[in-house]
């Protein structure tokens, strides 16, 4: 069975709307986008942009879901509990942060307009939901395996991740003088180094 060619043709129209959304959306917010600009910029006319996405909102909700789809938590954490608490930890934060900076103007955009639109919530509640579960079982596991103490383990999580989504964030927004030594290694090395001073029960 062949694929139809309008249909492949209408898909690649839709995707490259949503790519030339995104780009318009990041570099000027979604009140600063003009659908006019978004139609420029992926090539087709203001017709065919709502053809494809009946509202400039439809748009910014479809372009969060399709940027957090591309971003992917852990699923199982076997191959971090297999190496020190140090190590692990530090290896799921690593891999967890480079989902954030990698997707930081789009998480960005998605939390200020979930104030007016809370239409793009969702998708954003759900991985960082995925997250949250994760490392408190992360944890969880540690305590039960005799490696790291009992702790308020959601509280925990909630500082961590609250810190690493700040740090991208922060690179973005915040003057030189304050950014300048927030890298994501210095960042995680001190997280790690905090929790494992904390909670760690390994020698």
């Amino acid at each position: 069975m062949t694929d139809n060619p309008h249909s492949v043709h209408e898909e690649d129209t839709h995707q490259r709307i949503l790519n030339a959304a995104l780009e318009e959306f990041t570099i000027h917010g979604f009140k600063g986008t003009s659908t006019r600009a978004i139609s420029e910029r992926a090539g087709v006319n203001e017709v065919t942009l709502f053809r494809h996405f009946g509202s400039k909102v439809e748009m910014l909700k479809e372009a969060v879901e399709d940027s957090v789809r591309q971003m992917r938590v852990p699923t199982k954490i076997d191959e971090y509990l297999r190496l020190t608490f140090q190590e692990g930890f530090g290896q799921l934060l690593k891999d967890y942060l480079l989902q954030l900076t990698s997707r930081s103007d789009i998480l960005m955009l998605g939390m200020t307009e979930s104030f007016s639109h809370p239409e793009v919530v969702a998708a954003l509640l759900q991985f960082f939901g995925n997250m949250r579960s994760l490392l408190i079982y992360y944890f969880e596991q540690m305590q039960a395996q005799g490696r790291m103490s009992q702790a308020d383990f959601p509280v925990l999580t909630q500082t961590i991740i609250s810190t690493l989504h700040a740090t991208p964030a922060m690179r973005k927004r915040a003057p030189k003088i304050v950014t300048e030594h927030l890298s994501d290694e210095r960042v995680i090395t001190l997280l790690v180094d905090l929790v494992t001073r904390a909670y760690s029960l390994e020698k």
